[in-house]
């Protein structure tokens, strides 16, 4: 009786002594690539087809890096709404 009052107060004590940690869920390697660099021509260029295929490139690595971000914004906004009702009732 008096070794399973004692073991008993042990068991309580633990679950009191170690805090339940939350960490923030880990951001998804795709949305959280640098956005490329944009194509920049020569300075010597001057043909016009050589403009209109960098600003083509230019256009579609906006785009990309556009669609990117609002990724990451929807994922932060979705975490912060699941975070919000588990953890502030």
């Amino acid at each position: 009786m008096k070794y399973s009052l004692i073991a008993c107060l042990f068991l309580l004590t633990g679950c009191a002594a170690t805090p339940v940690k939350h960490q923030f869920p880990k951001l998804p390697e795709v949305i959280s690539e640098k956005c490329p660099d944009l194509y920049k021509l020569n300075e010597n260029e001057e043909q016009l087809t050589e403009f209109l295929k960098a600003v083509t490139k230019n256009y579609s690595l906006y785009y990309d890096c556009a669609a990117k971000h609002d990724l990451l914004v929807k994922w932060i906004n979705d975490q912060k709404a699941i975070h919000d009702e588990v953890f502030n009732k």
